[in-house]
């Protein structure tokens, strides 16, 4: 038996499992999303928005470069059924 005043404590591992799974958005989304966000900062037109929309456009070459590099070239031959 337990005495008054002893504190059990139960841990549950379970409590990972509440949360949901987070699934990052594809190199597409977020290339797609960078153009976005720089036309729409250029309507504003302000002197401060351009140093951001440049950072942002860095980031759009960057996750471009990233895309290339993990594209497959494929060859004709791939596109014709030769025997």
């Amino acid at each position: 038996m337990k005495a008054r005043g002893d504190v059990i404590e139960e841990i549950s591992s379970d409590s990972d499992d509440d949360e949901p799974e987070v699934i990052p958005p594809s190199l597409k989304e977020m290339i797609e999303a960078c153009q976005k966000f720089e036309e729409d900062c250029l309507l504003i037109c302000e002197e401060a928005v351009l140093d951001f929309v440049e950072a942002v456009h860095q980031l759009r070459g960057h996750l471009q470069k990233l895309s290339r590099e993990s594209t497959k070239q494929t060859k004709i031959d791939m596109f014709f059924n030769y025997k």
